[in-house]
């Protein structure tokens, strides 16, 4: 979870408890349903331009084994004496995730400010129902801010490599451990939950802050956007 979307869970859950002790949660769900709404706007205001290409060089990859390959961003480089050129393409993925999201929320504002007695749709279920709003609440505030996180950083950031030093792996929860160097030669890295789940990268791309490079991301990190490496030839054929 990141900082952003911790601050935001801790001010919705004493938000609503003061809401429910004073029986007026309606209008704690309304500014909820607001702000959800105002992420994902601001997302999209951001970064703008949904579509990326980023031209890199790698090698030589040197290996005995020919047929030996590095995973790169999901896709797999083969072994060579020779740089080897190729572009990332990255790509704006889930967006009728966001898309439904954002009608829901506005149209749940409106709903909540407008005179319609709302529990009267819960008779007999409101406890429970009360409970389920909160926890899609919840999960809403949680995508909301992952968008509008990543949105941010891609609209400051500087794309580099960097090297995978470590997975921990429970059931499908995956975690990477990777590091990088950034435009003046320092080490960072990072520790994050791997939103790919496909086989586990050598090599990943960075964006990070260029003036805080604390502040990153690797490539299997993002939750909205989608990285897919090609020969630098087929991608000039391609467009």
């Amino acid at each position: 979870m990141s900082r952003l979307s911790g601050i935001a869970t801790i001010i919705y859950a004493a938000a609503l408890a003061i809401g429910l002790m004073v029986d007026n949660s309606r209008y704690v769900f309304s500014i909820a349903a607001l702000i959800i709404f105002g992420f994902l706007a601001v997302g999209f205001f951001l970064f703008p331009k949904l579509k990326a290409i980023v031209p890199f060089s790698l090698g030589p990859i040197g290996s005995s084994d020919k047929s030996k390959k590095v995973l790169v961003a999901g896709t797999e480089v083969p072994s060579s004496d020779f740089p080897q050129h190729f572009t990332c393409v990255f790509q704006l993925r889930s967006w009728l995730l966001l898309v439904a999201l954002a009608a829901l929320s506005i149209g749940a504002f409106c709903l909540l400010v407008s005179n319609f007695y709302v529990s009267s749709l819960f008779e007999g279920s409101l406890i429970f129902s009360l409970y389920l709003f909160s926890l899609f609440t919840l999960l809403a505030l949680w995508i909301s801010t992952k968008w509008y996180s990543e949105q941010a950083l891609l609209a400051r950031s500087i794309v580099t490599f960097g090297t995978v030093t470590g997975v921990n792996q429970m059931g499908s929860h995956r975690v990477i451990r990777y590091e990088f160097r950034d435009a003046a030669g320092g080490y960072f890295g990072g520790t994050e939950r791997d939103f790919v789940s496909r086989q586990v990268d050598h090599v990943v791309f960075v964006m990070y802050d260029h003036s805080d490079p604390d502040k990153n991301s690797s490539s299997r990190g993002f939750l909205f956007r989608s990285f897919t490496v090609y020969p630098q030839r087929q991608v000039i054929e391609d467009h």
